[in-house]
């Protein structure tokens, strides 16, 4: 009994570390599709648009929106976001109002492409991503921090 509270500590480090390693390996690898387009990390302000069908790509710059609001060619502009970083994975609630509202919020990140997105992209559980762009490269933007 004395070795009972050693074994259960012994064996919580090692889960830990075992399922700690396996879900790094995962995160990195979901990004191995990505093809850089920026050089070099950015800050955009981004809004969100919500198509009648779920497959389009949610989210456009405030300069290309003013610029294309009205032009048929307006999803061209848009993609998707994703993070490396899993603390910020999910926006706050303060960062979802403004987006529904309408508003900007701002992320520092870098442009990516990509042909396909693998079984964990987010949000691909309710989304279906049939859509495809003209070019066949999804454009996705890469956030690092969120303003």
């Amino acid at each position: 009994m004395k070795y009972f509270s050693w074994y259960l500590m012994i064996l919580s480090i090692v889960m830990l570390a075992l399922f700690g390693c396996k879900k790094n390996d995962i995160n990195e690898n979901r990004f191995l599709y990505y093809e850089a387009i920026s050089t070099q990390t950015e800050v955009i302000k981004v809004k969100f648009i919500e198509w009648a069908t779920t497959d389009r790509p949610g989210f456009i710059t405030e300069e290309n929106y003013n610029a294309k609001k009205n032009d048929t060619t307006l999803v061209n502009y848009c993609f998707y976001l994703d993070t490396k970083n899993n603390d910020i994975q999910n926006f706050s609630a303060k960062n979802i109002e403004e987006l529904n509202d309408g508003k900007t919020i701002e992320l520092t990140g870098r442009y990516f492409k990509t042909k396909k997105f693998d079984d964990i992209f987010p949000y691909k559980e309710s989304n279906t991503y049939s859509f495809k762009p003209k070019d066949g490269y999804f454009t996705v933007f890469v956030y690092e921090s969120i303003k």
